[in-house]
């Protein structure tokens, strides 16, 4: 029996070319190979596996994913196994479930994922059981030179929906050159093909997005007719036209100085779509680095919160986040819009002169980040305002995410309101090689560091709509940004990082990864009424 793999071999040529055993209900399972392996001689596949001999002391092997622990959404599309081994160049794959084995092939290079027939029998076959992966380098001769092995499990919780996400060139200075090959995706967790691009081409640079919780309205900031506060916000509909009524200013609030203007950084959406609450008057501390991994240091070292009324048309400052001698930043909605969670810090003025003197831009762009860090170190902590319909109130520290010597930066609550899972790292904002995913109760309490988290660079996460799981950006694999899943149980703990490998791209970094609300128009696309006449002049940082 011939599994249909087709779509899966479009998308990934190393794909396997799968073969039912015949055998007895019990103790059946299937048998693979890589399309260019054939078995020697006169041989079936069956007996050239049976032909492999153990050796008394192999050598162990690196597997680096998914590692131990790792949980699978129920409606997800099946990981890839990936290891380093330098004693052979053919691997023996067997994946069991219990003590029942699921599948066995071999394989010619060093990563796998089953196809979708296979994957849905593992997925059977696996029930309340982890699947535990065992490998084993295979010699010339038939010898089993080497070993490795780590498992993971299928959880009951499903993703639910898709994930939105934005695609750039690295360094930032190539992006920043190149904006007609920024792009805006959609991925689907449960699918085996490639995610679909529904904004790419446009002579505009445009970075941040977001949806309300009600899935109606959308946000990205953009780069239009040479205003850099120009943000769109428009209803979800599947094909927008973006005209000049779609789009805002967030330099329609007067900045108080010594900001001479505002691009309106990190905005978010209101749960029902109809306020926007943004970063403005803001003097940002910037060097542009060469650094593939690490292309920027940013931070605003001035900001106030202001919020779009869309009712109204009208922006106006949040009473309790626009003290001008504090940086106000990053808000986040509650799920239910009472409060608004953002960072704050207090603002330096001898930075301040600093950035508008020009020192920051004399700074080498050949000096890597900690170096930069150095020079410029900036912590925020967590704080909490009532929203008040955009009246505001008095702004309170959050507790475990606020004055504990670090920096704290990017609250999200879970769409239940139970949680807030924030970015932490030694300094600064953006981009950091050490920040990492903390969760803590929402009104505050005991921080944990997720044990999702990639050994470089863990932020821009974003909430499943059913609050079990968290889609995040990390280079922990490499420098192209990735987007990766974690479970999250009632208790706050969280599951080993899994990588969304069909979303990568070996040329492009994936980034500000946003579950889209499921009662949304997920395929949605979006393009400029007037694209020459909306060039923007310059790009906004974007935290790559």
């Amino acid at each position: 029996m011939l599994h249909n793999l087709s779509p899966f071999l479009k998308f990934m040529p190393q794909a396997l070319v799968l073969v039912l055993m015949l055998g007895t209900p019990a103790s059946a399972y299937t048998l693979f190979r890589s399309p260019g392996l054939a078995p020697p001689g006169k041989t079936t596949l069956s007996q050239w596996l049976d032909s492999l001999t153990p050796t008394e002391s192999p050598l162990d092997m690196h597997v680096m994913e998914p590692l131990p622990g790792t949980l699978v959404p129920a409606d997800a599309a099946s990981p890839v196994i990936r290891w380093r081994d330098d004693a052979a160049k053919l691997w023996l794959v067997t994946m069991t479930a219990g003590s029942r084995t699921v599948c066995q092939g071999l394989v010619d290079k060093d990563a796998w994922a089953p196809g979708e027939e296979l994957w849905a029998a593992i997925h059977q076959a696996a029930g309340n059981h982890a699947v535990t992966v065992r490998l084993a380098g295979v010699a010339p001769d038939g010898r089993l030179v080497s070993r490795g092995r780590t498992s993971f499990a299928v959880s009951p919780d499903p993703a639910g929906a898709k994930i939105g996400f934005l695609r750039k060139r690295l360094p930032f200075r190539t992006a920043q050159k190149n904006p007609h090959d920024s792009q805006v995706v959609v991925g689907d967790p449960a699918s085996f093909g490639r995610p679909r691009v529904v904004v790419e081409d446009q002579p505009v640079c445009f970075n941040c997005h977001a949806y309300s919780l009600n899935g109606k309205t959308y946000g990205m900031d953009m780069d239009y007719k040479g205003d850099k506060g120009a943000y769109v916000l428009v209803d979800v509909k599947e094909r927008t036209v973006l005209t000049d009524d779609d789009v805002i200013s967030w330099n329609d609030y007067k900045a108080p100085g010594p900001a001479k203007y505002s691009m309106g950084l990190f905005t978010c959406l209101s749960p029902d779509g109809r306020f926007a609450a943004s970063t403005v008057g803001e003097s940002s501390a910037f060097i542009m680095l060469d650094d593939l991994y690490f292309s920027q240091m940013f931070y605003p070292a001035t900001g106030q919160i202001a919020v779009h009324d869309r009712q109204t048309g009208t922006v106006a400052p949040l009473p309790g986040a626009d003290d001008v001698n504090l940086v106000q930043t990053n808000p986040s909605f509650s799920p239910d819009g009472s409060t608004l969670a953002f960072a704050r810090a207090e603002v330096r003025p001898e930075l301040v002169r600093a950035i508008h003197d020009g020192v920051l831009r004399r700074e080498s762009p050949a000096q890597s980040i900690l170096e930069a860090n150095g020079k410029y170190p900036f912590r925020f902590s967590l704080y909490a305002v009532d929203f008040n319909g955009g009246k505001g109130g008095r702004a309170v520290p959050i507790a475990g995410a606020s004055d504990n010597g670090l920096s704290n930066f990017f609250p999200k609550y879970s769409p239940d309101g139970k949680w807030l899972v924030f970015t932490q790292c030694k300094t600064g904002l953006v981009l950091q090689p050490d920040s990492k995913l903390v969760i803590v109760p929402a009104r505050g309490g005991e921080p944990r560091v997720l044990a999702a988290n990639t050994p470089l660079m863990n932020s821009w996460h974003s909430w499943s709509p059913n609050s079990r799981w968290l889609a995040f950006a990390a280079k922990g694999n490499s420098p192209y940004t990735e987007v990766y899943l974690t479970h999250i149980d009632e208790n706050g703990q969280s599951s080993p990082a899994l990588r969304l490998f069909r979303f990568s791209h070996p040329e492009l970094a994936a980034m500000v990864p946003e579950f889209v609300p499921v009662n949304s128009v997920d395929q949605h696309s979006m393009e400029l009424a007037d694209p020459e006449g909306a060039v923007g002049k310059s790009m906004a940082t974007d935290g790559r």
